[in-house]
């Protein structure tokens, strides 16, 4: 009884431990929420008054006005659904509560397979090593769906292929692949799971067994037909397979591990992490391998290795990655430690000390965002200020406005104003990021001939912006006597032309040049 209370109370900590990076204030000004959420009023409007417009919204760049036509998939969209009835029953902070809960409940799911795969004390070891790369992705973003049905699919396939379950339970994979298709892109690497299971049936002659190879090549087969069902048909379900181009526009969060390194621009201590824990793995698989052959599990160094690899090519993927890492490695150490016998507790106290000093050295590298994040529940404070004022004052467009801007924009302004651009690259043609776009910000001439094409009357910018364009962009329009700024807070910059129609509100608001600094950054 002592030890089952002991359990819990150690499960706590780990669950208190993660929701703690969990419980960062949203910040619409530079995440994709707000998006989300129009595409969410927007669906649940069109679905019962508009059918067009919901089409639009699915297969078109729909939120910009320099790019209107551009052939674009929404494959995300049912995820701006539940975020949109979530804000409007609740508000922002129970969004970001039933995120919050949400992402526990995965982490659960995957830390009880990491457990049945080995024992509780090597399961909490690995979620302690583990739960600063779990959390990487804290923004609330459709990928949370993806997460739980990873951790489901998983669930499923894993008691099915020990006989805990009956191939009944097979038949719920595409019933939840109706689902995710319309939440999240993820969805293709269902296919992925199912198929490692089914691979493993097939080439290692102790799991051979026909009717198992027969019912999970019917559950890959009518799961591949469940992502059919959404919009856009056979081209959405393919879609995961070209969504990851060249842009003309790096995303950070789409760059490798190698790449963030050698560019140094951002200070992320998981990268150093996850150069540690991947070693680990590869490393719990050759020992594994060597030292007990027999439980060596080709469904796991498959999973292992491929979500490694995708971990180490975006960083995107270090979320996924780090839950079925999760799971193997409390798996892989448990079968190495049970066929060690010689001084099997110093054996295994060594193993203690090196995973406690790995997550010591996650703890203390994650100490800025444990410690200095702005924590609690819904929007940060005077967050929306900026879209306020622009609505208030009834500013008119067009609007220039930067990459990451783009969302909090649609969210606030549509469909009074559309954007310049937005945070989907993959919703843009490359040559707009490479032609127009980036160079407008570098070059007065090219600024001056797009400003004459559109005519814009106000610029709206997040002054966050760290690429170089940006921030030579700004320096040059508040110097620049054609603009006047009239709005700046912690996150924004707005900037209006100096005309006739802003007369009045450039004399009551302007922002005088000297309240402006310049800080160089190494």
């Amino acid at each position: 009884m002592k030890k089952k209370i002991f359990q819990i109370v150690i499960l706590i900590l780990l669950l208190s431990y993660y929701g703690f990076f969990l419980a960062d204030k949203i910040d619409l000004t530079t995440t994709d929420l707000g998006r989300h959420l129009k595409n969410g009023e927007i669906a649940m409007s069109a679905i019962f008054n508009d059918g067009a417009t919901f089409n639009q919204l699915l297969k078109t760049n729909f939120y910009s006005y320099t790019n209107p036509d551009y052939s674009f998939i929404n494959h995300h969209w049912a995820s701006g659904v539940i975020f949109y009835l979530l804000v409007q029953l609740f508000g922002f902070s129970g969004l970001s509560l039933f995120y919050i809960i949400f992402s526990l409940l995965v982490f659960f799911l995957f830390f009880k397979l990491a457990q049945k795969n080995s024992n509780f004390t090597i399961a909490a070891l690995s979620a302690l090593l583990l739960i600063p790369l779990i959390a990487e992705r804290r923004e609330i973003r459709p990928e949370i769906f993806s997460y739980l049905f990873f951790a489901l699919f998983l669930w499923i396939l894993w008691h099915y292929r020990q006989g805990l379950i009956s191939h009944r339970w097979l038949a719920v994979l595409p019933l939840m692949g109706l689902v995710w298709v319309n939440l999240h892109i993820y969805f293709i690497l269902g296919l992925f799971l199912i198929g490692a299971f089914l691979f493993e049936e097939i080439v290692v002659p102790r799991f051979r067994n026909k009717k198992k190879i027969k019912n999970l090549s019917l559950a890959f087969a009518l799961t591949a037909l469940s992502f059919l069902i959404q919009p856009s048909g056979l081209k959405g379900a393919l879609y995961p397979l070209n969504i990851f181009r060249e842009y003309g526009y790096r995303v950070v969060e789409n760059q490798s591990v190698w790449f963030l390194e050698k560019i140094g621009i951002i200070n992320n201590p998981n990268l150093l992490l996850f150069e540690i824990v991947f070693p680990i793995l590869i490393v719990s698989f050759i020992l594994l391998f060597f030292l007990n052959r027999k439980e060596f599990s080709l469904i796991f160094f498959f999973l292992g290795i491929i979500f490694g690899i995708m971990a180490f090519l975006a960083l995107r993927n270090f979320t996924p990655f780090s839950f079925f890492a999760l799971v193997i490695l409390a798996y892989n150490f448990d079968k190495i430690l049970n066929k060690i016998n010689f001084r099997q507790p110093v054996i295994k106290a060594v193993v203690l000390i090196l995973f406690l000093i790995i997550a010591c050295f996650g703890i203390i590298n994650n100490q800025r965002i444990i410690l200095y994040s702005d924590k609690g529940l819904g929007l940060l404070l005077n967050n929306n200020a900026a879209a306020e004022f622009y609505r208030a004052l009834n500013i008119q467009g067009p609007v220039f406005n930067n990459y990451d801007i783009g969302s909090y924009l649609i969210y606030h302004l549509f469909p009074e104003e559309k954007v310049f651009v937005d945070n989907r690259p993959e919703a843009y043609p490359t040559s707009f990021f490479k032609e127009i776009y980036i160079p407008a910000q570098e070059g007065e001439n090219i600024w001056e001939t797009l400003d004459s094409k559109y005519n814009f009357n106000a610029i709206f910018f997040s002054h966050r912006d760290y690429t170089p364009w940006g921030q030579k962009f700004l320096i040059k329009r508040v110097n620049d006597g054609n603009w006047a700024p009239v709005f700046a807070d912690g996150y924004s910059i707005i900037f209006l032309k100096r005309n006739d129609l802003n007369q009045a509100i450039i004399k009551n608001y302007e922002i005088l040049k000297n309240f402006f600094s310049i800080t160089k950054t190494q």
